[in-house]
């Protein structure tokens, strides 16, 4: 008889979470920046989640590297409006744990071709954990990890 790890992991696609979408930091900043290059894809891939009523979440490691963005790339302000709407309740928050921070170190080993940042590796530790199969993302790093990735909105 195999032996069963003591905390498996469900299936990505396969929890609770499985229609859930993990939002990165660049999502963020398009949507907020009418300048991006991107903002009218995400404005476009946000309405159809709320038309399809999918949960958002936020990892606690994008709040602090988005607020950072928002701060540098588009003033003080934006960044205080960013903190105020994300901890309004509309986005659900999850923060990592231990087996989050180990994995997201395994992750960068794994992906050491790639340009993964920490908080791209523990987003996908999370998303693992979790099983979140899909990031709000223009980072490619999360197709090439093996997660969906949207826009284009395509679930």
């Amino acid at each position: 008889m195999p032996v069963r790890p003591s905390r498996a992991l469900p299936p990505i696609g396969r929890s609770l979470y499985s229609r859930a979408i993990l939002v990165d930091t660049g999502a963020f900043l398009a949507l907020a920046n009418i300048k991006d290059k991107n903002h009218w894809t995400p404005v476009e891939c946000l309405k159809a989640i709320a038309r399809h009523r999918l949960p958002i979440f936020v990892s606690v490691p994008t709040i602090y590297e988005s607020y950072r963005r928002f701060l540098f790339d588009l003033g003080q302000r934006a960044a205080k409006t960013f903190v105020r709407e994300v901890y309004d309740g509309s986005i659900n928050i999850v923060r990592t744990v231990e087996e989050d921070e180990q994995e997201a170190r395994r992750l960068l080993e794994r992906y050491g071709g790639l340009a993964l940042s920490l908080t791209d590796a523990a987003n996908m530790a999370i998303m693992t954990r979790l099983g979140i199969a899909v990031a709000f993302s223009f980072d490619s790093d999360y197709l090439q990890a093996g997660f969906i990735r949207i826009p284009p909105f395509h679930l």
